[in-house]
């Protein structure tokens, strides 16, 4: 452990650089608040390792005193033990005198000999262009191990999932991931806090997007598979029971939405009859789709799926519409069928 080169080290590489070496200088940037913490963590736990008992966290807003600090980082604790300082600026401005003592901490490090010296850890929110260029920033992070932590894609997010996941022993299909994903909505917390609750069931490996469904729904009295169910018959009575059942009960939209859109993509798929024999459904089941696919060509399985995207885009709020009603119409269109099975339907 010593003084710290000027680093810029990627999260993913993170805990393979502190077994490497620990620092006595890290900067965390990032409006990610999952992986500063877990990085925080990271750097304690090794910081043990070394002996450091002591942990003293401070956040830094508009009346800091950071006079405090620098009486702080001047004296060693008693007996001088090494400390880990968890230093946290929140609003990544730290002022004319903060500005200063970040400068002058960067400048001691780059300064220090080989013996033991506290350890600090410097968590700050993504920065703008502007504040990038700011002397102390720049003098911080090149006297630093400096880690930026990049937002996760929404497009990533199953990929994300699906690896961590695989830490805690979780093999999720590509489907059971992006369904989790959908679920949160970004929020990485939350998709850790699923993953953990998953992972205290003890579910069989993989688990794919069915037998999720069928776990987080366990406990409702109506199951969203039932109208699936009902969409392949093509009752509409039912399936609009069903949908008020569980809208009553409190049931996720975006679940709903799921089953909706994975029947509707198989029924798409169904364009010749020997394609039922290749769907990825129990063979028991598959009559029931081959009777569905009779009803309606598969241009119209595939205009419900177009309706089914705009619901998805209204739970997210960057489109407009009800989803629970805009969900009701496409699952009647659905049981309905085409234009003449509808008429047929008016008819008797």
């Amino acid at each position: 452990m010593g003084c710290n080169p000027n680093v810029n080290i990627s999260p993913e590489h993170l805990n393979a650089a502190l077994e490497k070496r620990l620092g006595a200088l890290y900067v965390l940037v990032g409006d990610e608040a999952l992986l500063l913490d877990e990085a925080r963590q990271a750097v304690l736990s090794q910081a043990r390792k070394f002996e450091v008992g002591e942990r003293l966290r401070f956040e830094a807003d508009a009346r800091f005193d950071w006079h405090s600090l620098t009486h702080i980082s001047a004296n060693l604790s008693l007996f001088a033990e090494r400390r880990l300082i968890d230093l946290r600026i929140p609003a990544g401005k730290p002022g004319k005198e903060g500005a200063d003592f970040l400068k002058s901490l960067a400048a001691s490090q780059s300064q220090a000999s080989h013996s033991p010296t506290d350890i600090w850890v410097i968590s700050l929110p993504k920065l703008d262009l502007a504040t990038q260029k700011t002397v102390w920033f720049t003098t911080l992070s090149q006297a630093a191990t400096t880690v930026i932590f990049w937002p996760v894609p929404l497009r990533d997010l199953p990929r994300w999932i699906e690896h961590r996941g695989r830490a805690v022993g979780l093999q999720l299909d590509p489907d059971a991931a992006k369904l989790i994903a959908d679920r949160v909505e970004g929020n990485l917390l939350a998709a850790k806090q699923e993953l953990d609750k998953l992972s205290l069931l003890d579910l069989p490996n993989p688990i794919s997007a069915v037998s999720l469904l069928t776990t987080i729904m366990d406990q409702s009295r109506f199951n969203p598979f039932d109208l699936g169910d009902a969409l392949l018959a093509g009752d509409r009575a039912r399936a609009a029971h069903l949908l008020a059942r569980l809208r009553e009960e409190g049931a996720e939209v975006i679940l709903i939405l799921w089953v909706l859109s994975r029947e509707l993509r198989l029924l798409a798929s169904l364009d010749d009859p020997a394609a039922v024999e290749r769907l990825p459904v129990p063979k028991g089941r598959k009559p029931l789709y081959a009777r569905a696919a009779r009803r309606a060509p598969s241009a119209h399985w595939l205009k419900l799926l177009g309706r089914c995207a705009q619901i998805d885009r209204s739970i997210k709020g960057v489109a407009q519409g009800e989803p629970w009603q805009m969900l009701d119409r496409v699952m009647l269109a659905a049981c309905g069928g085409g234009q003449g099975a509808r008429s047929g339907a008016r008819a008797g």
